[in-house]
């Protein structure tokens, strides 16, 4: 789960999608949000100066992240404290990540027209409604399809295994929807309302990143998927066979050596 959580983009060349993660960005953005081209161009030079900065700045501590991931797929017997800590370390890179892009996005939400914000709500629904029919079906499959990803073929113990942590996740499929429908009504009036940057800002910000944002039902849910999750991937590193170990770190050597090379440009 380490290693999907911080596959950084879904390409085959990390190095072509980062090199063009500006004009890329902004097509697929601007898509989703309806952008007019001028829209489009002002979000291509802002992704194109956080470019500048995620190489400076961030690059290094994702290639420093991999390096300790694959010391922990070269471990046949590998301590669940590094695990734990790896889960801990890979959440605060992609937590820095989003929040530096924050006030881009704000900035970009703020700019959108009664039309674009009607398409904007419209979309969010969409979006929600999708993931709550993923969520609730097949996600057994979806985990051992990823892991297979990664790893190969997986026997049928380590099928039982990430199928029982799955089981083991509570149903909250209500009480997400209920919070993410009023976070899409509020985010959606404070737009129409014109509402200072800082304030839609501060509430971005939480939606994405803080648990205090949520319900406690739901805050009591990420803090039990946190740790059933480190606990599982535990138990599945640990039951590597020497191939699954060799396809894994394989893996992210291509991810790693794409990354290397864009940190060197």
């Amino acid at each position: 789960m380490v290693l999907m959580g911080m596959t950084v983009v879904a390409c085959s060349r990390v190095e072509l999608a980062y090199e063009n993660a500006d004009w890329v960005g902004a097509w697929r953005i601007g898509d989703y949000l309806d952008l007019h081209e001028e829209q489009k161009d002002r979000l291509r030079d802002g992704l194109s100066v956080y470019q500048a900065f995620h190489r400076q700045n961030r690059l290094p501590v994702i290639n420093h992240f991999l390096d300790d991931v694959d010391q922990l797929l070269g471990k046949s017997n590998p301590d669940r404290a590094t695990v734990n800590q790896l889960f801990i370390e890979g959440e605060a890179i992609i937590r820095s990540n989003v929040s530096d892009v924050t006030p881009l996005a704000t900035a970009l939400l703020r700019e959108l027209n009664h039309e674009q914000i009607d398409t904007l709500a419209a979309t969010l629904e969409e979006g929600r409604n999708t993931y709550v029919e993923r969520l609730t079906q097949g996600r057994e499959q979806r985990v051992i399809d990823r892991s297979e990803a990664w790893l190969g073929t997986v026997t049928n113990d380590q099928q039982d295994t990430l199928t029982q942590c799955v089981a083991e996740m509570p149903d909250v499929t209500e009480e997400w929807q209920d919070w993410r429908r009023q976070t899409e009504r509020t985010l959606v009036a404070m737009l129409r309302d014109n509402a200072p940057q800082a304030q839609v800002e501060d509430f971005v910000q939480g939606w994405m990143l803080e648990d205090a944002a949520r319900s406690p039902v739901l805050q009591d849910y990420r803090q039990t998927s946190r740790e059933l999750w480190r606990r599982c991937t535990h138990t599945l590193i640990s039951g590597l066979s020497a191939d699954q170990r060799q396809h894994a770190r394989q893996r992210l050597a291509r991810y790693r050596g794409d990354l290397e090379t864009v940190a060197a440009k």
